[in-house]
């Protein structure tokens, strides 16, 4: 049985978490609410614009991998991308809302793994769940308890799945890591429009 930390004000615990592995929509929308409710955090040692960060360590290669074009061409515009996002709300996220570090129990979705907390764009969590999953999941945010105008969910989502998405291309194939078939046709078909 997987064990999670949780905080309760200043408080921490340990606790055994059993349930089944989150479905894409109910750990959407359990999301939404998290997002909408739990934005009164603000700790010295909370992390803040990990995607800016990482766009700032440099270059990637693409000479040195057969990368499709469309992965390149959504890499060549990630600036405009994190620009467009840096007009989004800042939301707390938990940075690496992947479906394996998710599971459903009565309460709702519980997640693992929180070594990424911070503030970031919003979009950004979501963006993580679709990658992981190959599903859109912007739908059972926005029936959740969201707040935010669905445009700005929308946007902030394809922003944040092509800059991390083209990315991690990059990364799978520089270290052998086959990529899912469906991988950079989900990232095309969800890129920013014009």
């Amino acid at each position: 049985m997987p064990r999670c930390f949780g905080i309760v004000g200043d408080e921490l615990y340990l606790e055994d978490v059993g349930g089944e592995p989150a479905s894409v929509d109910r750990a959407a929308a359990d999301l939404s609410t998290w997002q909408v409710d739990d934005q009164s955090v603000d700790r010295p040692w909370i992390g803040r614009d990990q995607l800016g960060r990482r766009l700032e360590v440099g270059e990637l290669d693409w000479t040195a991998v057969a990368a499709d074009e469309r992965a390149v061409e959504l890499w060549s515009r990630r600036t405009s991308y994190h620009d467009s996002l840096s007009e989004l709300p800042t939301l707390l996220a938990h940075g690496d809302f992947g479906i394996g570090n998710l599971r459903s129990s009565a309460s709702g979705t519980v997640a693992f793994d929180w070594a990424t907390l911070g503030w970031e764009p919003l979009g950004f969590d979501l963006a993580h769940l679709a990658l992981s999953s190959g599903c859109d999941p912007t739908r059972p945010y926005l029936d959740g308890a969201n707040r935010f105008e669905p445009d700005a969910v929308i946007s902030g989502f394809r922003a944040a799945t092509a800059i991390v998405g083209a990315g991690r291309v990059h990364w799978m194939l520089s270290v052998g890591v086959e990529l899912p078939p469906w991988y950079v046709d989900f990232l095309w078909d969800h890129r920013p429009t014009p």
